[in-house]
């Protein structure tokens, strides 16, 4: 088993710690606890360097397991949640959207030799209660797994404990089991207390009147259902059956009150809950004993969750390791995994069955833009190729005047085309899976004629003001409407104005016109636009309009009477991408360069310099604040990718310049292993040293540019 173990790497460290042994295990179907005779005497963990540090940044190091639904569960590491996104079992009633938070914690404790020993910490105001992660001793996880895990290793001086939460890969069903070794045969008694919240996970509960639920105890069976929407449901019941008759369920309810959420209140959102205990599972016995608690969440019945229960048992079983790397790679295996977590299947409405790409977790939905740039790292590198297709053939099917969607609402069953960049990046990601999957079938018939009708509405002029001028450029928008990348606004407030013809708007165009003129010449297709007229037009105006003489880089965007010269990242497109429309080698050589000594960050490409005017460094406050912030100095990861190709385009993909971008990469991939979100890749992070993490703990385009530019270090 190739295990992804949380103990993370210091940084610059290559070496990974070696498993972690626990001192025995458990097995839940006869009930029966060994010791692992390697590791008796041996304290359970030692030294996890996740656990290490100040309470503050044990808090700030967060885990995450997804299903291929688009529901997940989540939490920190030290089990405190700290987010209104932090739950046990969290599941879309829309797949993958409309999400809740079913199951919020577990209120968990031991009783040995009469004494009452809490395992859960929880957070409120002023104070923490309990506090079990003081006999935390070790954290670790597996994301390739079928159904993928995080494990935690509790100690006391009577006992020891060992957690994992297992969530399902195919049904919104989460397992947590307990495994409990008294150090003497002595009675032992553990008692797990669900904790409920049953809202959107963009929300938060607070006691009502009355209960917004109705509660059924049955056979060993705990049956919620949400008042508001009968459909949203949870079951949690005790597994194997062998199992039952030793654990003992006595429901309960009570509400706990102003849980707090300390990522909330520093985000300047509402941070404080009430959740509602169930009742109590109590397993009891004599020297050992263990639980299976599960959930399953938006069941039909209770009968309908127990089967599901049972199935997805099965299929875990049947099923070996999910993420498979051909040279066993631990880096490549790593960043496969965490890839594999955005790749989501769509449950209802009209792209039931069909493959989308999550932007980030926790409160990202699906994104045009994002899952094409991400496209080559989540699907085609790991040769995912049918699930490429259907997203692919999925923007085609809902192309409008030209424009490929930036968005998909299913809830209101609309589409949204705020994007100028998303149809040219769709011509790029068309092109990529026709280059590893070899389909020309679907080439030929969906993505050859989409690809040319956005040409056709770019030349014709489109929705959002976007045209192509006499010089061959693209422009677009209009001082209120924001329609690139760089789309933070609030209050009215555009920050990164960029209405005109922004940069990597044209570096795309071109290129994207480059590639069909290819296309045209080696598969003989005909394209209803004269392209290499345009395309000398275009090679003709693009240096004249963007290069800058005076700085040695290039305008960030372009408007009759203006140009903005501001040093931002978005011109590494015009060196990174397979054309480049900078027909000098010298001009890209000096690109890079500017991009090099004043945007790369160890964590990716600052949005802008810190020498310009409007730089923000931190990423924090209110959203205002950090609206300000996002694209005018705040790191992200996801350029990485253009930068390390550019790079190495630069440096004629030589074996020196691979080893340099793989020393580049080194504290992303570090960052990966043990920090912010474990085992995956933050949004974005702090333009100043020391570049927190911030934004979304995963990100879907962070993961796939640094695959992407990792295997570019490996070979082309």
């Amino acid at each position: 088993m190739n295990e992804l173990v949380g103990r993370g790497r210091d940084k610059g460290q290559r070496e990974r710690p070696a498993p972690y042994r626990p001192a025995f295990t458990f097995d839940h179907l006869r009930g029966v606890c060994t010791v692992n005779r390697e590791a008796e005497g041996v304290a359970v963990a030692s030294g996890c360097r996740l656990l290490e540090g100040s309470l503050e940044q044990r808090l700030e190091r967060e885990w995450l397991l997804t299903n291929s639904y688009g529901g997940f569960a989540s939490g920190t590491v030290l089990g405190c949640p700290t987010r209104r996104y932090h739950g046990l079992l969290c599941a879309p009633r829309r797949p993958p959207l409309v999400r809740y938070v079913l199951l919020a914690s577990l209120l968990e404790q031991v009783n040995c030799g009469g004494q009452e020993i809490p395992l859960s910490t929880f957070e409120f105001p002023g104070t923490f209660h309990p506090e079990g992660h003081r006999l935390l001793q070790d954290f670790a996880y597996n994301l390739t797994e079928h159904d993928p895990w995080v494990r935690f290793t509790f100690e006391h001086e009577r006992f020891a404990v060992e957690k994992r939460v297992q969530l399902a890969r195919d049904a919104h069903v989460v397992r947590v089991r307990y495994a409990v070794r008294a150090y003497r045969d002595e009675p032992i008694v553990l008692r797990v207390s669900p904790l409920i919240a049953m809202r959107s996970i963009h929300d938060l509960r607070h006691q009502p009147v009355e209960d917004p639920w109705l509660l059924n105890e049955g056979d060993k069976l705990s049956w919620v259902q949400l008042r508001a929407d009968r459909g949203v449901t949870l079951a949690i019941f005790t597994e194997p059956k062998e199992q039952q008759g030793r654990v003992h369920f006595r429901m309960q309810p009570v509400w706990w009150h102003n849980f707090r959420y300390r990522e909330e209140l520093a985000r300047s959102f509402p941070g404080g809950e009430d959740l509602q205990n169930l009742g109590t599972f109590d397993a009891a016995g004599v020297g050992s004993v263990a639980m299976e608690l599960v959930a399953v969440g938006l069941a039909g019945s209770p009968l309908e969750a127990i089967e599901t229960a049972e199935s997805t048992r099965q299929e875990a079983k049947d099923a070996g390791a999910r993420i498979a790397v051909p040279d066993a790679d631990p880096v490549a295996t790593a960043l496969h995994a965490a890839a594999d977590q955005f790749v989501v299947r769509c449950g209802t409405g009209r792209r039931a069955g069909g493959t989308t790409v999550l932007a980030g977790y926790h409160w990202f939905t699906d994104w045009g833009r994002d899952a094409l740039i991400a496209l080559e790292g989540l699907l085609l590198i790991p040769r995912r190729f049918g699930e490429a297709r259907q997203v692919l053939v999925t923007f085609a099917g809902a192309q409008q005047r030209g424009l490929i969607p930036n968005r998909f609402n299913d809830a209101a069953s609309v589409c949204d085309y705020n994007s100028v960049d998303a149809s040219l990046w769709f011509l790029h990601a068309a092109d990529a899976y026709l280059r590893y999957a070899n389909d020309l079938t679907t080439y030929d018939e969906v993505l050859w004629p989409a690809c040319c009708r956005v040409i056709q509405a770019f030349l014709g002029g489109t929705d959002f003001d976007i045209r192509v001028d006499e010089s061959g450029l693209v422009y677009c928008g209009n001082p209120g409407t924001q329609i690139t990348w760089m789309d933070a606004k609030a209050n009215g407030t555009v920050f990164t104005p960029r209405h005109g013809a922004p940069v990597e708007v044209n570096a795309l165009w071109y290129s994207g016109l480059r590639t069909l003129a290819d296309r045209e010449r080696t598969l003989g297709r005909t394209c209803p636009v004269a392209l290499a007229t345009l395309i000398t037009r275009v090679e003709e105006s693009f240096a004249s309009t963007f290069w800058r003489e005076d700085a040695q880089w290039l305008y960030d965007c372009v408007r009759p009477g203006q140009k903005d010269g501001a040093l931002r990242p978005n011109q590494i497109l015009a060196v990174s991408l397979p054309y480049s429309p900078l027909r000098d080698a010298a001009q890209r050589r000096a690109v890079l360069e500017a991009v090099q000594k004043h945007l790369w960050t160890p964590m990716g490409l600052r949005t802008l310099a810190p020498f310009e005017p409007g730089y923000r460094g931190r990423y924090e406050g209110g959203p205002y604040q950090r609206d300000s912030a996002y694209h005018n100095g705040t790191v992200w990861a996801w350029l990485t990718g253009p930068f390390i190709e550019a790079y190495l385009r630069v440096h004629d993909w030589s074996a020196e310049a691979k080893n340099q971008a793989r020393a580049m990469l080194e504290p992303l991939i570090n960052h990966l292993y043990g920090e912010a979100g474990v085992g995956s890749i933050s949004e974005i992070f702090d333009g100043d040293p020391p570049h927190k993490p911030r934004g979304c703990i995963a990100q879907a385009w962070s993961v796939a540019e640094v695959l992407r530019a990792y295997q570019l270090t490996r070979g082309r």
